[in-house]
């Protein structure tokens, strides 16, 4: 009987047969499910040949736009949660999604392109930075806050129309100002003046949690902080974090252990003019990398998506219990903002930057990030 010899083996490993093969299916299944999970994610890397990044005449970021490129990856991918769900997947012998399609053009290449590295560049000169510049991952997040404004489209459907982002300070989520983020937006679209006149309240809607912080003195991350960095991730609003090595980002999307796993940007690729039709390949990685959390810049950001407003209570309960009797957590929620940090100072702030360069490509203002 060909079956016995291998029942055998199974059963002085200390299980059943069935239980045992029922594992390894299980254990198939879960790395089928995790390659798919990675190959559905958006992969910017470096590109080359694409239109000058005003004012400079760069037409690559090669060696200085890998923090814009893991900037990209984690928005995008808050994007394809918010319009495709969490459990969304790309098969690749079907035409793609229309949303996928949409959300992949407002990150091309192009000046005019909603989150393009030029706009993001562009961006990045009201927060000291110039084209070409490194940059560090809480200027990143200010600078698609920025653009965050202007994310408009004619439908109505664009990211600031039907979502919020909140940039955290202070490594605090403050209830009140998340609920100021989540429950107004644009009335229609603008720039300047009119863009600071045009908000109207609205019902709770999806929210887009930006945490930059520092998790150490020295080149590497604290390693008290470690196991709690690894706990974040595994939390189901989790979209990962940017950051890395230094002068070297990358997007980490998942954990195992104190592993981490991550989408490197720094590769090379020829820019490909999304016209009528749009090939996706190059948009996607088969095959992730895999580094220590140990060997990490302490320098990061992380990333949550919130579905609605109960999604958004059930990240700050789980922030607030994995803080509990911690000394020096990662991430703290409080219910108000204090006195020196208001909503209505950060859209001053961003109005006021709107109002003095503007963001359309030809502006002469307009510059930087790296």
């Amino acid at each position: 009987r060909p079956w016995a010899r291998p029942a055998a083996r199974r059963r002085r490993g200390g299980g059943s047969g069935a239980g045992n093969g029922e594992t390894r299916r299980e254990q198939v299944m879960a790395q089928r499910g995790f390659r798919l999970d990675m190959q559905s994610r958006l992969w910017f890397t470096y590109r080359a040949g694409f239109k000058p990044i005003a004012p400079s005449k760069l037409t690559s970021d090669t060696g200085w736009g890998c923090m814009l490129r893991s900037g990209q990856m984690m928005l995008a991918q808050a994007l394809l949660h918010h319009y495709l769900r969490r459990d969304w997947r790309l098969v690749r012998d079907r035409p793609p999604p229309r949303r996928y399609v949409e959300v992949l053009r407002w990150f091309e290449d192009d000046p005019a392109a909603m989150f393009s590295i030029h706009k993001i560049a562009q961006a990045g000169i009201h927060f000291d930075r110039t084209v070409g510049q490194w940059f560090g991952p809480d200027t990143v997040c200010k600078a698609l806050r920025f653009l965050w404004h202007t994310a408009y489209t004619s439908e109505g459907t664009g990211p600031c129309q039907t979502a919020g982002l909140l940039v955290v300070e202070d490594r605090c989520i403050y209830k009140d100002m998340a609920e100021e983020v989540a429950t107004s937006r644009p009335a229609y679209p603008g720039l300047g003046e009119r863009l600071a006149e045009a908000r109207h309240a609205c019902s709770f809607r999806s929210l887009l949690v930006l945490v930059p912080c520092r998790l150490g003195a020295t080149q590497r991350i604290n390693a008290d902080y470690i196991p709690k960095l690894a706990a974040y991730l595994r939390f189901p609003q989790s979209i990962g974090f940017i950051g890395g090595r230094p002068r070297h980002s990358y997007y980490f999307v998942g954990v195992r252990g104190y592993s981490t796993y991550y989408l490197d940007p720094h590769v090379t690729q020829q820019h490909v003019p999304m016209k009528r039709s749009v090939c996706c390949s190059s948009f996607h990685c088969n095959s992730p990398e895999k580094m220590s959390l140990a060997h990490i810049d302490p320098s990061l950001a992380l990333g949550f998506y919130c579905d609605d407003k109960s999604d958004f209570d059930d990240l700050c309960q789980r922030i607030e219990h994995l803080a509990k009797g911690d000394s020096c957590p990662i991430l703290q929620v409080q219910d108000r903002a204090p006195d020196y940090l208001t909503m209505e100072d950060v859209d001053d702030l961003d109005d006021d930057l709107l109002m003095e360069g503007g963001m359309e490509p030809e502006a002469e203002a307009i510059s930087s990030v790296a």
